[in-house]
């Protein structure tokens, strides 16, 4: 049986033909915070749906593990996965680029995923000076502790809703370990849960006036707007800026010494126009390697371009 998205419908597996996706790098690699390896692939939440994801040739194969029927599997996780971008136009246009090229050639599996808006807005506010396993520690632990069940195991729920954070409070927050950061998700979910702030609606809106409403929460500064934009709110012109990427911008790019990180963003955004989240993630994911090969050597050397391994 096959589906209109030309998937395959097995049994009790759905293959996605999409071609090769690296899952350990899109779905584990800094985007999204609830996956965690299982079976030779990751198991997580997609909608109100828990599905292990796994490489197979030519595409993925997403095995629910909830005892729920297949249907509508697939059109969900062709909207997870971000499926309608641009990627061969991507591939096209930067193909010849002194970072990017190689980065597509080298790591033509990453894609950028269109997840939750709530739970990635959440996330990146928790991310504010934390790192990716502290993060997935934090998102974890008020997921398994306010979320609804919606498999076997703890780490099976659907993240809680912005009224249930706000009911909850930001003293509880700071007892599960978010810090200061509590001081700004509280709030957040107020603005949400009221309807002063309708996430969703944010999709339909030019970049410059969802960013705008993002930037206004207390505590959401470029950086997290930026994130959230990307990675959940169909802004495919969003770019994310931190040291790293500042840094790549410098030796890729020839961007000015004193470039600050909101004229970087700026200015790729005007440089690699529709393509730039997908430019920003190949950029992260290239110079997150080469440092961890510079830094680390060992089997992360083997991660790295083979012009970065130097």
């Amino acid at each position: 049986m096959t589906t209109s998205e030309n998937s395959t419908i097995t049994a009790n597996s759905v293959f996605l033909p999409v071609g090769y996706v690296d899952i350990e790098a899109t779905l584990d690699g800094g985007q999204a915070f609830r996956w965690w390896p299982a079976n030779d692939g990751y198991r997580g939440v997609v909608g109100r749906r828990v599905v292990t994801v796994s490489e197979a040739d030519g595409g993925l194969l997403v095995t629910p593990v909830d005892a729920k029927a297949l249907d509508g599997l697939s059109h969900s996780m062709l909207q997870y996965l971000g499926h309608d971008q641009d990627l061969e136009g991507f591939r096209t246009r930067f193909a010849d680029d002194p970072c990017l090229g190689p980065a597509l050639r080298g790591y033509s599996g990453l894609r950028v995923l269109r997840q939750d808006p709530w739970e990635c807005l959440f996330s990146f506010i928790t991310s504010s000076t934390s790192n990716i396993p502290r993060i997935k520690l934090n998102v974890g632990s008020v997921a398994e502790k306010l979320g609804y069940s919606v498999g076997p195991e703890a780490r099976d729920v659907m993240f809680p809703e912005p009224e249930v954070i706000a009911e909850a409070g930001e003293q509880f927050l700071r007892d599960l370990g978010f810090g200061f950061r509590a001081k700004y998700l509280v709030p957040a979910a107020e603005a949400i849960a009221s309807g002063r702030l309708n996430l969703c609606d944010l999709r339909e809106t030019s970049y410059k006036d969802a960013r705008a409403e993002l930037i206004a929460l207390h505590g959401v500064g470029e950086k997290v707007a930026d994130c959230v934009l990307a990675f959940s709110l169909d802004k495919p012109e969003s770019f994310i800026v931190d040291r790293h990427i500042l840094r790549a911008l410098h030796k890729w790019y020839d961007l000015p010494e004193k470039a600050n990180l909101s004229y970087a963003a700026d200015w790729a955004r005007d440089f690699f126009g529709d393509h730039a989240a997908l430019a920003n993630q190949y950029m992260f994911h290239r110079e997150r390697l080469a440092r961890r090969a510079s830094e680390w050597g060992g089997t992360h050397v083997e991660r790295a371009l083979p012009e970065d391994e130097g």
